[in-house]
């Protein structure tokens, strides 16, 4: 009978779609947030605050403009992928690389026509060279991010998993050769990317080629690309707005206090980020091709996976923030070092941020489903507004504690409008109880943690404290909140 029952839970976990998607998607977020955190410990102690603000704007205008070449491609290529045959995807492959390159190679010589506009734009000095080597890994970067992202939308975790390994691997590598051997200064940080982003850039041409071959007919069609930049093009404002969300409290702190707050600012906000890489970014690309399919197939079971769905992120965040707060004050004067300390004070407001963020990102694919794109537009701009306009009002009495709590009001106004919403268009009764007395919970061990990180004792005695806090918590979610339960509810989705 033992026997018997452990071979269904092997064959549960074996062939349970979810899982072996999650396990491989967050195990690269994991592998990533490792070389990230090296990464950061390599540039922080070897860079000043104010080299690490020029990496800051420099990386955000590459963001900004590998969004407004893509164009939207890319998401309208994942809408279609089950709703056409395989020569149609064939088409749109091949038609959305074209188009790529094409709009890259007249952004290169706007700039290299009007040689002051790089300036402004980048808010750093650079040489034609370096200009150059920047649009390359902005290329890089939209045809790597294509290939990963049709990965997961083919649902090929397995291969996703070793094409970022060779990413990672290869941008560690590269950090160490031009930061500390060929001494380039901040722009190791562009070099290394540029040759990191260029490998997975290689191996997905290398797999279309291959795989979806190419032909004289099919490598563009007029009609095809019009056909997706009508989904896509909406949403290009949406993300740069997106963009402006996220980023705008730098260059107003800029503004304000300079390049060595942007800097001490951005490197808290990647300590805050990293719950989005290990648990959100990896749990929306294993259900994203099962929202899709379920939501062409049934709309009533959507309503079921999404409410299983919702409710399960809730609590697995708040346990995942606590036990983060268990440990985190240590390991981030351990990897960012003294001069970066302050950026810590924020991490715990900017994070509540994230989890609204993530959630707003979970049910707002209803809106892309339903092709309400201008809704999504919409919610940003308002966002977007407030955002800036308590940036504005709060940078300059509270500088980066300001900029923290800007991000946080403006995400949690992005989630509300996001949330009713999508209850107009998809009503989903949600447990709405359990979500809010669950984070009242959280945040009374969140205060007691951050608290227990700036006690005077020893360190051992201090991590021994936040580790015991962080266990009753757990122990109660279990007793009052049926947390595994839950989970088991969302993992059992992926058996079909």
């Amino acid at each position: 009978m033992n026997c018997k029952y452990g071979n269904k839970i092997q064959k549960f976990f074996l062939q349970n779609y979810l899982i072996k998607a999650f396990a491989s998607f967050s195990s690269v977020q994991i592998l990533g947030i490792f070389v990230s955190f090296i990464v950061l410990s390599l540039y922080t102690r070897n860079l000043s605050p104010d080299d690490y603000g020029k990496i800051t704007f420099i990386m955000i205008m590459v963001i900004m403009l590998s969004i407004i070449i893509d164009s939207g491609l890319n998401t309208a290529f994942s809408i279609r992928f089950y709703k056409e045959s395989e020569m149609e995807n064939n088409k749109n492959i091949y038609t959305i690389l074209v188009y790529n390159f094409v709009v890259l190679v007249g952004f290169v010589f706007v700039f290299f026509l009007f040689p002051a506009l790089s300036e402004k734009v980048f808010r750093v000095t650079m040489t034609v060279h370096q200009q150059l080597l920047v649009f390359c890994l902005i290329l890089a970067t939209i045809l790597g991010r294509f290939y990963t992202n049709f990965l997961i939308i083919a649902r090929k975790p397995r291969k996703y998993f070793f094409v970022n390994l060779y990413y990672y691997l290869t941008l560690i590598a590269m950090s160490l050769i031009f930061l500390l051997i060929l001494k380039t200064g901040y722009f190791a940080y562009i070099y290394a990317y540029l040759v990191a982003h260029s490998v997975l850039a290689v191996i997905g041409i290398g797999y279309f080629l291959i795989n979806y071959r190419p032909f004289s007919k099919e490598m563009f069609s007029g009609a095809r690309l019009v056909s997706l930049l009508k989904i896509g093009l909406p949403l290009v404002p949406n993300s740069l707005l997106l963009m402006l969300l996220t980023y705008a409290d730098r260059y107003i702190l800029g503004m304000y206090s300079g390049l060595a707050s942007v800097g001490v600012y951005s490197v808290g906000y990647v300590f805050a980020d990293k719950i989005f890489s290990a648990i959100i970014n990896p749990a929306g690309q294993a259900f994203t091709p099962l929202g899709f399919q379920t939501f062409t197939k049934s709309i009533p079971e959507y309503k079921t996976l999404l409410k299983k769905i919702f409710e399960g992120y809730w609590l697995t965040m708040e346990i995942f923030v606590i036990v983060y707060f268990s440990f985190l004050r240590e390991i981030f004067e351990l990897i960012a070092g003294k001069q970066y300390l302050e950026g810590y004070n924020i991490i715990s407001i900017v994070i509540i941020g994230v989890i609204f963020w993530g959630a707003a990102s979970m049910i707002g694919a209803t809106i892309v489903m339903k092709e309400k794109t201008d809704k999504v537009f919409l919610f940003t701009l308002i966002s977007v507004i407030l955002n800036i306009i308590l940036n504005f009002i709060l940078i300059p009495d509270f500088g980066i504690y300001g900029a923290a709590l800007a991000t946080l009001i403006s995400y949690v106004l992005y989630f509300q409008l996001f949330f009713i919403y999508t209850q107009k268009l998809v009503y989903v009764p949600y447990n709405i109880r359990l979500i809010i007395l669950s984070g009242l919970i959280s945040l009374v061990f969140l205060f007691v943690l951050v608290g227990l990180s700036f006690a005077q004792i020893n360190i051992f005695f201090r991590l021994a404290a936040k580790i015991i806090v962080a266990s009753v918590f757990i122990f109660m979610m279990h007793r009052f909140f049926n947390v595994m339960g839950a989970v088991m509810d969302v993992l059992r989705l992926g058996e079909k």
